[in-house]
Order: C-alpha cells, then sequence, then structure tokens
C-alpha cells in the first residue's frame, strides 16, 4: 500500500467532526465524537510528515429523542447536516514509549437543518401538531489532537487524545446549532491488521468521550462509547472495498440543573460500504474515498445515514531515505 493512502488512516483516527454530528443521546441527542469518521486503518499511523485532509459530510435521521425520559415528549426530531472538515495533521520523528507522535487539528464549516413536529390535541379533540424549523450556517467547534502509533509487521495500534472546543454558533433559544457549547475529552486505541501479501484489512477502534457540562443549560451530558470496525480488501491497482459499521453506547446518565429529562441513555449502530482508490498523479499521490453508513437499533435519539466523501494527500513528506519503512 502507497504511503498516501496509509496517511489517511491516522488522519481520520485524529479527527471528530466539530459539527456535533448525531453521536449520541446527550443534550440535542447529538456529540462531539463523529461516528465512523475513524474508518477504515485506523490504527495505522502514516510516515512523518505533513498532510491535508477535507471531507465532505452529510447526515440526515429522524426520531424521538425521548423515548425513556421523565416527560415522554412526544416530538419527532429530523436533523440535516452538511460540513466540509478540514484537518492539518503533523506526524513527527519523535517517539514516546516506542510510539510515533503526531498532532491533528480539526476545524470545519457546517450548516444545520432541524425540524421538530410536535404533535398535540386541541380543544375539540382533533389530532394536530406543529412543526418548527429553523436552520444555521458558521465554523463549527474545534478539535485537537495528539496520536502514538506503533508498527509490528502487518499490525499497527493507534493511541489518540482528543479535545473539542466550544467555538462554533451556539443559541440555547435556538433548535439548529453548529456548537454544542459544551467541552470533551475523548481517549481512542486502535488496531489495524493490514496484510502486505493478501492486502487484507481488520481494523477495530473503541473510544470514551466525556463531557464537561454545557454552562448556558447547565445541562450535563454522559459519558459515551464508541466502537468502529472495518473488513477490505486492498488490490493493487490502488482500490479497496469494504464493509464498516459503528456502535455506540451511552454509559452515564445524563444529569445537571438543566437535565429535565432524568434518565437517559441511547445507544445506535449501523453498517455500510466503504470505497477507497488512490490515484497517482506524477510524484503527488491523493486518495479518494466513499463511505455510506445506515443506522439501526437506535433508542433516545434519530436514526438515519451518513455519507462521506474524502479527499487526502500528504503536504510534505520526510525524504525516503529518512522514514522508516511499514
Amino acid at each position: 500500500m502507497a504511503r498516501s493512502s496509509r496517511c489517511r488512516a491516522l488522519l481520520f483516527a485524529a479527527a471528530g467532526l466539530a459539527l456535533g454530528g448525531p453521536a449520541s443521546a446527550t443534550e440535542y441527542g447529538l456529540g462531539n465524537y463523529q461516528l465512523g469518521l475513524v474508518l477504515p486503518l485506523a490504527g495505522y499511523m502514516p510516515p512523518p510528515g505533513v498532510y491535508v485532509w477535507d471531507n465532505f459530510f452529510l447526515y440526515q435521521g429522524t426520531g424521538n429523542l425521548y423515548q425513556n425520559s421523565n416527560t415522554r415528549n412526544p416530538a419527532q426530531v429530523t436533523y440535516n447536516f452538511a460540513a466540509n472538515i478540514g484537518v492539518l495533521a503533523w506526524f513527527t520523528d519523535a517517539t514516546i514509549l516506542g510510539g510515533e507522535l503526531g498532532f491533528a487539528n480539526t476545524s470545519a464549516f457546517g450548516s444545520d437543518t432541524t425540524t421538530v413536529v410536535t404533535p398535540y390535541v386541541d380543544a375539540l379533540g382533533v389530532d394536530r401538531h406543529v412543526t418548527t424549523q429553523q436552520s444555521v450556517a458558521s465554523f463549527t467547534d474545534t478539535e485537537f489532537s495528539a496520536i502514538l502509533g506503533w508498527h509490528a509487521g502487518d499490525q499497527h495500534w493507534a493511541l489518540t487524545l482528543s479535545g473539542f472546543v466550544p467555538t462554533g454558533d451556539y443559541d440555547a433559544a435556538r433548535i439548529a446549532q453548529t456548537s454544542l457549547n459544551r467541552p470533551s475529552v475523548d481517549l481512542k486505541g486502535a488496531y489495524t491488521f493490514l496484510s502486505l501479501q493478501s492486502g487484507l484489512e481488520a481494523t477495530a477502534a473503541l473510544g470514551v468521550n466525556v463531557n464537561a457540562i454545557n454552562t448556558v443549560t447547565n445541562y450535563q451530558s454522559g459519558a459515551e462509547l464508541h466502537f468502529e470496525w472495518t473488513l477490505a480488501q486492498h488490490f493493487p491497482f490502488g482500490l479497496s472495498a469494504g464493509v464498516g459499521g459503528y456502535f455506540y453506547q451511552q454509559i452515564t446518565n445524563d444529569g445537571g440543573p438543566g437535565d429535565l429529562n432524568g434518565t437517559f441513555k441511547g445507544h445506535v449502530a449501523s453498517i455500510g460500504p466503504i470505497i477507497t482508490y488512490k490515484l497517482q498523479a506524477g510524484a503527488q499521490e491523493v486518495d479518494f474515498d466513499a463511505r455510506w453508513f445506515h443506522e439501526f437499533d437506535a433508542y433516545n435519539r434519530v436514526r438515519g445515514d451518513t455519507i462521506y466523501a474524502t479527499m487526502s494527500f500528504p503536504l510534505h513528506t520526510n525524504p525516503p531515505s529518512a522514514m522508516a519503512s511499514h
């Protein structure tokens, strides 16, 4: 596998969607960590250098965020997210505990159109509903990551620590947001087996995101467990095809003075195809990626479909003589 196709893996490993993609049953039913973004090759650390990654993201999902709450709110929520996410990553020659050290910054410009349909019965006993829709477009929350990566033949490991900083457009009186107004920290471990002989890939990534309180609403979102996986075949002519998915489970309850929902945990799972292609343009290699994840088994959150279209390439790498061969 060429270096540029390898480099994209840790860009994904470092990058969460600061737009607050549909990752949880926390406040707004959203989370800082974006499920499915690390796939495929989540455990691979690329060679030292500077890398650029551009990702176009679409999500549409509908559901009841309050299936298990004290309020029993019957409202149906629909989220429509679109975003362009930029990642600038620097992977160094430095090592810590035998692992190669890297850093990444993720920022995005995104839009959110949120629709809430609330049913009610009028004074004459007739079933009616009220529909509210709002939109917002702006820069989103920002993520900073540090990564350590290890290699042993066909086996690769990565440990990523990410911090999310509220920098987007947040208004507690608005139903559409490009910020969640809650800092969080995510710790994720990833493993990739990639056979250089057969091209077979098996990837798994497991992490936990811990949220700070939203100081405007005094809502404390619970901690979130996320697991992502890929099985894929990499072919010699630059194409790879496979399947991947994610599983999410909120592991602690929401709380705080602003929590009116009581015990409030959610989960979701997804599965879908993943296709990548490496284009050689002279000395420059560019990787293209398409992923579609269809969600199911959603509880206390919306359920929908996620689409990613990705382009990544090295901006600068060390001379081949200075690189370790992986």
